[in-house]
């Protein structure tokens, strides 16, 4: 998994536009992370299909993804996230939004809550019943200043 490069395959069609992703690049996250968090030649057009993006776009981010530790290729070119979401992709959705919320500093408030949500791919309302049953449980509080933190020991 050492090439670096993303096969022009890759880069020929545009991808589906979750509403709740903001930008090119976490769409393009959202995506590759609901089709199990590879791409291949197998699932490609089904994963790009929607994304709008030109090939030089789609390259640019998959080379920000691998550059940022997100992400990596294989020899041969398959496309893998390295995500929160990925790395956890069996987990429940609140064993992902607990490790997801973990690797963000075990905070989330008005300056991540859009990210961390489009990373787990969860709606509003999904997020803020794990989030009350995460206090429920004594693993999460919201602080004075208005903030949800974890208290799990990796937050301690």
């Amino acid at each position: 998994m050492t090439r670096t490069s993303i096969p022009l395959a890759f880069c020929i069609a545009g991808l589906l536009t979750p509403a709740f992703a903001e930008t090119a690049r976490e769409r393009t996250v959202t995506a590759i992370e609901a089709a199990g968090c590879t791409v291949d030649g197998s699932n490609v057009n089904d994963v790009l299909d929607g994304l709008g993006l030109s090939g030089a776009d789609f390259r640019l981010i998959g080379e920000g993804l691998v550059a940022d530790g997100l992400a990596d290729v294989s020899q041969m070119g398959v496309f893998r996230l390295t995500t929160p979401g990925c790395t956890i992709a069996g987990a429940t959705p609140t064993e992902r939004t607990v490790a997801t919320i973990e690797a963000a500093g075990c905070t989330v408030d008005r300056s991540n809550i859009n990210e961390i949500l489009d990373g787990l791919g969860l709606a509003d309302e999904e997020f803020r019943e794990i989030g009350e049953a995460l206090m429920a449980e004594g693993r999460a509080e919201v602080t004075e200043a208005g903030a949800f933190r974890l208290t799990t020991a990796g937050c301690r």
